[in-house]
């Protein structure tokens, strides 16, 4: 059986020099600049900064870089000493023995605060002995974000370049960038520092860069060269090192929190600790900025590397273990499942060997367990804050609210699938399940988990695609969940997936159609994996997410309807089709004969913008293409589907397009239309979370023969009725 090989990401930035790439290395430590320390022992670091900045205007270079550099090390030493503090004295409160032996009224826990507040005073007071008696117990916010966002090295890289410094100037550059990779003048500073003869690129480093992830490359490195030992010694380092390095930062999530209020003892507590758990919600996040690109996938691809290196160096019991970690993090892998079959047939390998190691565990627990409690957090106090406004509404504004809800079902379009009464009717079903009082569509519901960040790279803005608000992306999805998600067409529907139109756009292909609210049902019936809905939902939702934050909207984006589509080229279909498997269109208005494009009933008017995410690219023609004028005497530009690929722009006249003829196999996509305006806002992913969630707590619903229609939402109106479940899930997520 074929073992699969986890597969080795390059890190770097781009356009940077002729093949685009810096390479990642480390620190030389032989060759780095002795630091030059000013007079700053009764500085505080604001001011140890300022007075960088100020040598900075003054034009004052060797001042500004040991200002800076003073700044730095300053801010590092001052950082690490908070960190061992708080990490001391948690632990010496929890190894205390309580003043009094039977915990009344949960004193325990308040008395090792108590002790911990003792001992970060001692703490505090070491620090400023150490530092200075200048120095601050705690930086302002203002201060720190200077440190935190790099500013320092926007600076720094010039003072180097002034002083003649390049290959330093180089490094300054690059690591600022790592944390903002679209600063144009610092990436344009950068090619000229590369195009200078004193540069050496392959030493230009990022002189921040975490030493797990330093550990990580060297591991990625040996393993290419089979060197399996060394392998696994880099990675079980960068493992252990990434998670110190993820407790320190939520150690250091633990400070002031100014509330701007003077709220009651508990509520105090409680809202100081919802934002320390916010805070340290991120430290992921930051941890895995690898020199400007996120990795979601950093932490368990070491398991990946892992079970294979532990594999050829014979420790099958280790590999088998990482096998495990792994799956904690993706369940339905089908690679490391098939991995793990694998690993099963050898000979006397025992189940008990697939246990996951301790940290992955670990980790896992607590990343769900604080997802659900924020998740928790938010869903309630936003129930509470939309009551209170409710409750502090005016009574001429409630008959207005009324008034608009009784013509909801009149002046709403309905979106496709949904005729105006069944529209209605399904609004109003499920608002009364999910409260007594009336309240306004909900936005969207998707757990904060599924908000990730995807590792998509763009590939075309307006420029290369010949038009305004259009670019494309590559990424959004791997090979595996490419995979995953072309099994939810098995239960698409022939036709358009909602009103049983079998050929609505080319007689020479066959349309299958899958909305949110028929995998759901499929998914509530046991028809189909829970985790294949999940996968939907995340992935949809990461491209909500990138068009909102990619054309940088003033108003959030709701989902308005959500689509897997497949076009099957039919066998009699001739070798010579011209016509389109999508005419030319726009998606929120209707095109005239003389070329503009209104927005007006029936077109879809309350669109504001689409996104298409390809699926799979083993077919013949289907090119997605953006055209100049209806007519198509214009070719804009073309982009070829392919696995993860995705393309997004405005929904108006300005971004005309079509699809080409599937001439031969079969062409997936999820397309994806969004809008700007919460009352058009698609309900059914709201539907598809609440079913879900309640097969994840007590499993399917047994049917015998059971048969979804084409208009599914009657059967969906009944089950919230049946199924008090369902009704007391949504109704608590209000």
């Amino acid at each position: 059986m074929k073992l699969v090989f986890p597969f080795v990401l390059l890190f770097g930035i781009c356009a940077c020099h002729a093949d685009d790439r810096i390479e990642i290395n480390e620190i030389d430590t032989d060759e780095s600049v002795p630091h030059k320390t000013q007079n700053t022992q009764n500085s505080t670091l604001a001011e140890i900064f300022e007075n960088a900045v100020h040598a900075y205007l003054e034009e004052d270079w060797d001042g500004c870089v040991a200002g800076f550099n003073d700044a730095m090390h300053g801010y590092k030493m001052y950082k690490r000493m908070v960190i061992v503090c708080r990490q001391k004295c948690k632990t010496e409160a929890a190894g205390s023995s309580p003043i009094f032996a039977e915990d009344i009224e949960d004193l325990h826990f308040y008395e090792r605060k108590v002790r911990e507040t003792l001992c970060l005073m001692k703490c505090n007071q070491d620090y400023r002995e150490i530092a200075g008696a200048g120095a601050l117990k705690r930086l302002p916010r203002v201060t720190e974000k200077k440190f935190v966002d790099f500013t320092i090295y926007e600076y720094l890289h010039i003072c180097y370049f002034q002083k003649g410094r390049y290959q330093d100037a180089a490094n300054a550059a690059f690591t600022f960038l790592t944390q903002h990779p679209d600063h144009e003048m610092t990436k344009k500073n950068l090619r000229h520092y590369l195009s200078l003869p004193e540069v050496v690129v392959e030493k230009v480093v990022n002189l921040e860069v975490a030493p797990f992830v330093q550990m990580y490359l060297r591991g990625v490195r040996a393993y290419e060269d089979e060197n399996y030992a060394e392998a696994v010694a880099e990675f079980e380092s960068s493992l252990e090192f990434y998670m110190e390095s993820e407790e320190e930062c939520r150690i250091y999530c633990e400070g002031p929190f100014d509330q701007g209020w003077y709220p009651e003892f508990t509520s105090s507590i409680s809202n100081h600790f919802a934002f320390c758990l916010k805070c340290k919600r991120g430290c992921s996040l930051a941890l895995n900025n690898v020199n400007g690109n996120f990795r979601g996938d950093l932490l368990r691809s070491h398991y990946n590397y892992l079970q294979f290196a532990y594999y050829k160096l014979g420790n099958l019991k280790a590999a088998c273990a990482a096998v495990a970690s792994y799956l904690l993090f993706i369940p339905a892998d089908e690679t490391m499942l098939h991995n793990k079959d694998y690993y099963s047939s050898q000979p006397k390998v025992e189940e008990e060997y697939f246990t996951p190691r301790e940290e992955a565990l670990s980790y896992v627990k607590r990343q769900e367990y604080e997802l659900m409690l924020l998740h928790y957090i938010s869903e309630e106090f936003a129930v509470i804050d939309a009551r209170f406004n409710a409750f502090n509404k005016k009574s001429n504004k409630e008959k207005s609210d009324e008034k608009t809800e009784e013509k909801l079902g009149k002046d709403l379009h309905p979106p496709p699938g949904h005729s105006p009464s069944i529209w209605t009717r399904f609004i109003g079903n499920l608002s009364a399940f999910r409260d007594e009082e009336k309240t306004e569509i909900p936005k969207s519901r998707i757990m904060e988990w599924l908000k990730v960040t995807s590792d998509a790279r763009l590939i075309a803005g307006e420029k290369e695609l010949g038009g305004k608000n259009r670019y494309a992306v590559d990424n959004f999805l791997n090979s595996t969940e490419c995979d995953l998600l072309m099994q939810l067409a098995q239960g698409a529907v022939e036709g358009d997936g909602y009103m049983g139109n079998k050929s609505p756009h080319s007689s020479y292909e066959r349309f299958e159609g899958m909305t949110v609210g028929r995998v759901a049902l499929m998914v509530y019936f046991g028809l189909m994996k829970p985790e294949l809905l999940e996968l939907f939902l995340q992935r949809t939702e990461a491209v909500r997410d990138h068009v909102e934050r990619y054309f940088d909207l003033d108003r959030p984006l709701y989902f308005t309807y959500t689509h897997l589509v497949c076009r099957t080229a039919l066998p009699d279909s001739p070798a010579n089709r011209s016509d389109l498997s999508h005419e030319i269109h726009a998606d929120n208005c209707i095109i005239k004969n003389e070329g503009s494009c209104l927005r007006e009933d029936p077109a879809y008017t309350w669109r504001d913008y689409s996104a298409i995410l390809y699926l799979n690219d083993d077919f013949d023609g289907g090119e997605f293409f953006f055209v100049e004028d209806p007519k198509r005497r214009r070719v804009q530009s073309t982009v070829q589907p392919r696995c993860g690929r995705m393309v997004a722009f405005s929904a108006g006249g300005e971004n005309l397009h079509g699809v080409q003829g599937v001439r031969s196999g079969r062409r997936c996509a999820v397309a994806l239309w969004f809008t700007q305006d919460e009352r058009y806002f698609e309900y059914e992913r709201v539907v598809a979370d609440t079913m879900l969630k309640r097969v994840r707590i007590l499993g399917i619903v047994q049917r015998e023969d059971i048969a979804i229609p084409i208009r599914y939402e009657d059967v969906l109106i009944q089950y919230f009725k049946e199924d008090e479940t369902l009704r007391r899930i949504l109704k608590e997520s209000a």
